[in-house]
Order: structure tokens, then C-alpha cells, then sequence
């Protein structure tokens, strides 16, 4: 049975869906096939001299115009896969950092899960556990009309992209599943090395084999993943329009070695005084006590399952000087000791 390990935070219908770096890297790919991208720009209503100085993300309709005017002036309906395939990690901002500094291809895989929506508020994903490895899947929110496969081709190619510069491949067993009828150029979708790619299925998914999901990432880097996802946990609030509860269990959430900062600091992080951020808390039913509990309980319980620390550490790193009193708070918490967590059957099989 499967069960699912990571989702997008519920958002609301989007109204603006991407940032303007994919408008910018679309014009490049006119101009250098010798099309006239500043006229695709401009029958979307935008200008290039804009575009390049406002960071304002782009709507439905402007992303449909655009789409549809590059697909008709190149006449190469597969565009979307050489627009996101083309696209280098750093056009993916803090997301694209965030996956590549990831630990392994399961870490970031459960990134780009979480934190999809920060660049393309179209679709929301989420991570389920299988029997055979683990499945990413979208969930559309909007309707794109003529230009969704331009744009589920695009975010295919872009995934792809980041995922193989994260572990140096594409993984072998990988399988792709596509919401889209067969094209007559569906070979266009054998440069990336997937092993099958299946049309007019229900849904867009990505199928990864368990053996596939210890794939090390070759820029692994912990303090630099918690820093990029830390940015991500606030550009996935302001795309939310979340509540302060929300922003700051989303900050401590992405605290990686356990160096909670003080309430003082989140504060200032968020531009107001700690008496503030107390109000603010409270208006949401929370106190900063809950939720750095929480973000305690969650970090325990997933070094607990997933890593092979001595207990002594993770109670350490976890902000315990007294490890019989770490121990005592897991079993309030989980009903069980840390080595009766870890004995368990079906547990993930340990990072060392």
C-alpha cells in the first residue's frame, strides 16, 4: 500500500504562475533561431526592456500568449522540452539550489515536491512511497487551455535537467507517465535517457526505483540545502499568503543541524519585534514554544528513522544537554524509545 511522505502546502487557486526568468530564457531561444522574440513579447503584452528589471510573475493569459505566439513563430511543437531542458539550474532560483545541494535523489526529490510552487504555481506535486521506489505526481490547478502541453513539457524538461545535474544522471530506472495524447514527435522525448515514456495517462508522474532513490547528489551540502530551503519555505508563504504560524514553522522546518535560531532572530527575519511576531502568533493560535516543538518532534522522529547518529548526537543537535530527558520527551511524543523507533519493521534503512 502506499502511503504518501511529501506534499506542496495547500494553495489557493493561483492567479500569477511564474516567474519572468522562463519569458526571459524563451526570447533567448527565439533569438537564437533567428526569430523575432521581442514581437512574440510584445503580441503577449510584455517588452523586453521590463521584463529584464521587474521580477513580477507572470499570469495565465500572459503565459498562454506567450506560448502560443513562440510554438507558432518556431513551428517545433516540442518547444517546451528545449525550453526547460535548455534551462540551467540557477533559472530555478533557491528551488534549483535547494535540489542540487541536496543529501540524495529521495531529498530532492522531496524538495522540488514541497517547494514546486515557488516557480510554477500551475501544478502542485507530491512524493508517494511504493511498493517499488516512489512516485512524484502533479495535481493541476489551473486550466491552460491550448498551452498545456507546451507547459507540462517545459516543467518535464526542467526536472529532468536539475535532476540529472543533481546526481550526474538520469536514473536509470526512471519512467515517465504523461497526461498528453501520443505526438508524432514523441522521439523528441528520448534525448533525456528516460528508460519509458507513457501518453495519455491520467496523470503527470514520475516513477523512480527504489534502488535509484540512494542516488548521492554530487554537490550534496547540508548547511547550503538548509539555507536554500529556508528561502524557499519563505517564497512558498508569500505564494501562499500564509499565516505567521505557517512562515515560522516553515523556517525552523528547514533548520537542518539542529541550530534553531532564537525567537529574537526569526523576528527580525520577518521585519518586526519579538513582542510582534508574539501577537502575530498568537492571532494564529500559536505560541513560538509549539512550533519549535513541533520542528523538534518532526527533525527527531526523521533522524531517528533515517540516519544511524548515536542517539547521544541527535539529542545534541537537536538542542538536549541531557540525553535521558531527549529520550523521555520521544516516548511523550511517539508512545516509544528512540531504539524502540528504530527497531521497528518497515522502517527507511539508515544513512550512515
Amino acid at each position: 500500500m502506499s502511503r504518501p511522505v511529501s506534499a506542496t502546502t495547500p494553495l489557493p487557486q493561483p492567479g500569477s504562475l511564474v516567474p519572468p526568468i522562463y519569458a526571459r530564457l524563451l526570447r533567448m531561444l527565439l533569438q537564437h533561431a533567428d526569430v523575432d522574440g521581442d514581437r512574440v513579447l510584445a503580441a503577449a503584452g510584455l517588452d523586453w526592456a521590463t521584463l529584464v528589471t521587474d521580477d513580477k510573475r507572470l499570469g495565465r493569459d500572459t503565459i498562454v500568449r506567450l506560448a502560443e505566439g513562440a510554438m507558432s513563430a518556431m513551428r517545433r511543437p516540442w518547444l517546451g522540452l528545449d525550453l526547460g531542458g535548455g534551462a540551467p539550474v540557477s533559472a530555478h532560483g533557491a528551488l534549483g539550489y535547494a535540489v542540487v545541494t541536496s543529501r540524495d535523489l529521495r531529498e530532492a526529490l522531496l524538495t522540488l515536491a514541497r517547494y514546486g510552487t515557488t516557480r510554477n504555481d500551475a501544478m502542485a506535486w507530491t512524493c508517494v512511497d511504493t511498493r517499488t521506489g516512489l512516485t512524484m505526481q502533479a495535481a493541476e490547478r489551473t486550466d491552460l487551455g491550448r498551452v498545456r502541453g507546451f507547459v507540462i513539457d517545459t516543467v518535464l524538461g526542467a526536472i529532468l535537467r536539475m535532476i540529472e545535474t543533481a546526481v550526474g544522471q538520469v536514473p536509470p530506472g526512471l519512467r515517465i507517465e504523461l497526461p498528453l495524447p501520443t505526438p508524432a514527435w514523441r522521439e523528441q522525448y528520448q534525448r533525456f535517457g528516460v528508460a519509458e515514456v507513457r501518453f495519455d495517462r491520467p496523470v503527470f508522474a514520475f516513477h523512480f526505483e527504489q534502488r535509484d532513490l540512494a542516488l548521492p547528489c554530487i554537490g550534496a551540502d547540508a548547511k547550503a540545502h538548509a539555507s536554500a530551503c529556508r528561502e524557499c519555505e519563505e517564497a512558498l508563504a508569500e505564494v501562499a499568503g500564509a499565516g505567521m504560524a505557517q512562515r515560522v514553522a516553515g523556517l525552523l522546518a528547514s533548520v537542518d543541524d539542529g541550530g534553531y535560531p532564537r525567537m529574537a532572530d526569526v523576528a527580525a527575519r520577518c521585519g518586526m519585534s519579538p513582542r510582534t511576531l508574539i501577537r502575530r502568533l498568537h492571532e494564529d493560535g500559536a505560541t513560538w514554544q509549539q512550533l519549535l516543538d513541533a520542528a523538534r518532534k518532526q527533525r527527531a522522529l526523521w533522524m531517528l528513522l533515517h540516519t544511524a547518529e548515536p542517539v547521544e548526537e541527535i539529542a545534541a543537535r537537536l538542542g538536549y544537554v541531557d540525553t535521558s530527558n531527549f529520550s523521555r520527551t520521544v516516548r511523550r511524543w511517539f508512545g516509544a524509545t528512540p531504539r524502540e523507533l528504530r527497531e521497528a519493521p518497515g522502517r527507511a534503512a539508515p544513512v550512515a
